[in-house]
């Protein structure tokens, strides 16, 4: 068995340096003679496996962020593959949140049957006594969405018009159709409401368009999408505020629409807000993850049609207020807000349309725009 240690992707963090951090990832994954890492393997590939099966294993620092510091972790067995991620925190804030994030997807992925999410697989914490990088680091291995890249708002250089943009590794920036783009933000949309909770309104939140938290795969004509965090599952409202179900799940709606139209251009620059075609789509894959779950069996029969109901019983002035006591509830000072208010008559309207678009008993459109 090779072991290969690889400096890849974004330019290094100054503050931690590659030696302590690749040494810190290979004494967590060699403990116990491999064997976490030899049954993470094994659960991924869908096979027994020993250690003497391993042929390599490759780490490769990818990039750095103000909290993680992932790694991707690539073992072969013969002429498979098993990809990860080895997500590495520093400081006190980024050791905390990944502590927290570990407990979540954990629970994520044994509550719901889906594969949105990555699969965890184990912590550990390694000592770090060189230099600057004193200290320790914790660390938790997950499954690493092979072929699956960010995407984010651009400005086309070409046209000057702001386009959906697939940071593809392999393949180069992939500029997104309209239609793409829609289907990219209904698909979304339909994840999150998925793992929306009908009875204790619990949600995967925070999240953002500009930390890369979804990826897509784009395939001949298809699209695919994943989200590869969850900080944080818990309700926005609670039921002792005397809050329905239907008016905890418009909330969610509300800040659904709002927070799917959010980036920043190329990722890292200015606030960035999408085009309204992302608010039908939004609403689209909304619906269809509700329709999923009633024909699941989670959400009563009826619940559906009588949301809908509900929804169109509201006049735009409804949604308006709504949406303002959301930014109301939000951290004033984030930069997102001034674009939010600016902008919030328009999507009010936008959502009020798309809305009336659905009738109840269908998850379809009248108008196709999906």
């Amino acid at each position: 068995m090779r072991l290969t240690l690889t400096e890849a992707g974004q330019a290094s963090d100054p503050s931690l340096s590659y030696g302590p951090y690749f040494r810190a990832i290979q004494d967590v994954i060699s403990r116990d003679t491999y064997e976490p890492l030899v049954d993470a393997t094994a659960r991924q590939l869908e096979e027994d496996i020993s250690l003497t099966d391993i042929d390599e294993i490759l780490i490769y620092g990818e990039k750095h962020g103000s909290d993680y510091h992932p790694a991707r972790v690539e073992v072969t067995v013969h002429d498979a593959c098993a990809a990860f991620v080895m997500n590495v925190a520093v400081t006190a804030r980024g050791k905390d949140r990944l502590s927290r994030e570990f407990d979540v997807l954990k629970h994520l992925n044994e509550k719901y049957d889906f594969s949105f999410l990555p699969q965890v697989y184990f912590q550990g914490e390694a000592s770090c006594s060189a230099g600057r990088d004193r200290g320790s680091m914790l660390m938790f291995l997950a499954d690493w969405f092979k072929g699956y890249h960010e995407f984010h708002l651009s400005i086309d250089e070409n046209d000057g018009f702001q386009k959906l943009v697939v940071w593809d590794t392999v393949k180069g920036h992939q500029v997104l159709s309209p239609l793409q783009a829609r289907h990219v933000y209904s698909q979304a949309a339909k994840m999150m409401t998925l793992y929306y909770d009908i009875e204790t309104f619990e949600q995967i939140f925070p999240w953002h368009h500009a930390a890369g938290d979804f990826v897509v795969k784009t395939q001949d004509e298809s699209l695919d999408v994943r989200l590869v965090t969850a900080r944080q599952y818990a309700p926005m409202l609670g039921r002792s505020e005397g809050v329905s179900a239907h008016e905890a799940l418009l909330f969610f709606l509300l800040n659904l629409s709002v927070r799917m139209r959010l980036d920043r251009l190329d990722g890292v620059g200015p606030v960035a807000w999408a085009d309204e075609d992302c608010v039908e789509a939004t609403v689209g894959g909304f619906i269809e993850g509700l329709w999923t779950r009633e024909q699941q069996g989670v959400i009563d029969g009826n619940f559906v049609e009588g949301f809908l109901r509900f929804c169109r019983s509201l006049a735009k002035d409804d949604l308006f207020d709504g949406c303002h006591a959301l930014m109301d509830a939000c951290d004033r000072s984030a930069p997102d807000i001034p674009v939010i208010r600016g902008r919030l008559e328009g999507h009010v309207r936008k959502l009020h349309a798309a809305l009336h678009k659905f009738r109840p008993g269908d998850a379809s459109p009248r108008k196709h725009g999906k």
